[in-house]
């Protein structure tokens, strides 16, 4: 195709291109090279682990919160991260618009599911990336460049349910690193669409492999950076993970609540968040009470035998469940479970009408995890029956933008199983979410 085209050239192309005749083009012209890392990347992911090629790789040793993650934690913290969002300040890049998050009383979904209580909701959207874990993106980057770990241009690799990686897709771009994330099948195409359009290579691996499984996205992570020579962080078992909220949510929430919280409630993936907002509200505020969700399906709860099975829907520990980035069929190192004070386990439906609850009643464009935390809360808040001298906190870790596809779509929730008109009895009459879901 000449360089120069006429007028008439153009418009004949344009009308090709509009008819979908792509055969008419000489599609060849406008495919950019594959860079040899991504290549090799997408050719490791269709191998079958050989440890007599490619040597020995292991998955971590996750192991829950140990001694090693404990000095780091205490050696690394830099405390309170100060700043905030002026609006009348030019901001140098979308990394200053991680944290310093609003805090927003939930008085409309109060009122129409009777809570008693103060009810207030950490919103973590409103993140630049949309996300809680766009803080641990950033803080994990920053302490492997100030440790010399890691320069612009190097490799870097991730194990993800999503979230974590939009959040390091968009520090790799502004910073510039190669970024390749491995991902489970089961997370949205919402997210893959951003990481893609953030310039990284995405590599899918199946839902149902254990996370210590020679097919499972954690064990080629591990792979990948042998073979390429790249970083992996690590969410798992990176310090920087609970410190990121020790030294920043953990602090924001403490003054926007102007040091007054009864509880703290939050759903648990890795358990950065937890962890590292427990500990410092603790310190912060004597006599706050930390409660921990976890899905079933999950084991992250404890005692142990709550996890076994969900006597209203049956979901037993260890199976598939719909809710992503929460819970996990090992314990990450970044948890720290002994700063939980109880735990609420929850199901798929009653997240998912309690996603859809929160938007239509306060307007907040939420997650899926969202929808679990609250559930969990809601739930916590009726047992205990918390009244109006007690104020809770919720974290809503991140946006609808990664499930339009799934749980706000009508048609992905009959098709998985959950009836509509159940749902929108839930979502719109008073009083029907407690006599579906056994409040």
């Amino acid at each position: 195709m000449p360089a120069v085209m006429s007028r008439f050239g153009k418009a004949a192309l344009s009308g090709v291109q509009r008819l979908g005749l792509k055969s008419m083009v000489p599609q060849s012209r406008f495919i950019a090279a594959v860079d040899p890392v991504i290549a090799r990347a997408r050719e490791m992911q269709k191998m079958t682990y050989d440890a007599a090629k490619e040597g020995e790789v292991k998955a971590p040793n996750y192991v829950g919160w140990d001694k090693e993650i404990d000095d780091d934690f205490k050696k690394l913290t830099v405390g309170p991260v100060k700043g905030g969002r002026p609006y009348g300040k030019i901001c140098d890049s979308a990394l200053d618009l991680i944290g310093f998050t609003p805090m927003v009383r939930m008085s409309r979904f109060a009122k129409f599911f009777d809570v008693d209580c103060d009810l207030l909701a950490k919103v973590e959207l409103f993140n630049a990336g949309g996300s809680v874990k766009d803080r641990i993106a950033k803080r994990m980057v920053e302490e492997a460049e100030k440790s010399g770990r890691i320069k612009p241009g190097d490799i870097l690799i991730e194990a993800t349910s999503g979230n974590t990686g939009v959040g390091l897709c968009l520090v790799s771009a502004i910073k510039g690193y190669k970024q390749i994330i491995c991902l489970p099948q089961k997370m949205s195409g919402e997210k893959v669409n951003t990481m893609k359009c953030l310039g990284a290579e995405i590599l899918r691996t199946p839902t149902e492999a254990a996370w210590d499984a020679e097919d499972s996205h954690i064990f080629l992570s591990a792979r990948l950076a042998k073979d390429l020579g790249g970083h992996v962080l690590d969410q798992y078992k990176n310090a920087g993970n609970p410190l990121a909220h020790y030294d920043g949510t953990a602090e924001e929430i403490a003054e926007q609540c102007d040091g007054k919280l009864d509880y703290m409630i939050m759903s648990t993936g890795t358990g950065g968040t937890m962890t590292g907002v427990a500990k410092k509200l603790k310190e912060l505020i004597p006599g706050v009470q930390v409660v921990g969700v976890d899905p079933y399906g999950s084991i992250l709860a404890e005692p142990a035998h709550v996890n076994e099975k969900s006597n209203r829907t049956g979901q037993e520990k260890l199976t598939a469940y719909q809710v992503e980035g929460i819970g996990y069929d090992f314990i990450p190192t970044v948890l720290d479970r002994e700063v939980v004070d109880h735990w609420v386990k929850t199901d798929d439906d009653e997240a998912f009408a309690m996603c859809r609850a929160i938007v239509r009643h306060e307007g907040l464009l939420i997650g899926g995890s969202c929808g679990s935390t609250v559930a969990g809360a809601y739930r916590f808040i009726k047992q205990n029956k918390l009244g109006k001298d007690k104020r809770c906190a919720v974290l809503l870790a991140d946006s609808s933008r990664n499930y339009m596809s799934k749980f706000m779509d009508d048609g992905w929730m009959e098709s998985n199983g959950f009836s509509m008109s159940k749902m929108n009895a839930a979502v719109f009459e008073k009083g029907e979410y407690d006599k579906l879901f056994h409040v």
